[in-house]
């Protein structure tokens, strides 16, 4: 994968499901009342190891702390999860990336991507693709 523009743009303009799509995000908001037990095995992840899985990550933070990030206005609360998927309808899986950020304190952080969690706890809010998702 290579290194995301500055200035990607998270658009909510799809009505398509996130299946179809090759680049997506999706906000994920707790659900106090929703304690789901989901069964399964993770999958150990390879992203991490990616050569600009870091480099994108302090990129995909620092650009989701602009005003301008949303191409639509959003309001955020403590605790929500933003799930970004990159290359989800490549068929080598160690070609898709996925970061995970927690809205705390009024900013996004990093956060460790824990696909059950979001499952048990969390619904899912919003979702959309990418506009300038690569540098000029």
């Amino acid at each position: 994968m290579c290194i995301v523009a500055n200035k990607i743009k998270f658009c909510s303009c799809t009505n398509r499901s996130v299946n179809k799509l090759d680049h997506y995000w999706i906000l994920h908001r707790f659900n106090e009342g929703k304690d789901m037990l989901t069964i399964g095995e993770s999958i150990m992840s390879y992203e991490m190891a990616h050569p600009t899985y870091e480099i994108n990550a302090d990129q995909l933070r620092q650009r989701l702390n602009e005003l301008d990030a949303f191409d639509s206005p959003i309001t955020f609360e403590e605790n929500d999860q933003l799930e970004i998927v990159f290359n989800h309808l490549a068929k080598d899986t160690s070609k898709r990336v996925t970061y995970c950020f927690r809205y705390r304190l009024g900013i996004w952080q990093s956060e460790d991507y824990e696909p059950f969690e979001l499952m048990n706890h969390y619904d899912e809010l919003t979702f959309g693709k990418f506009k300038d998702i690569t540098p000029a």
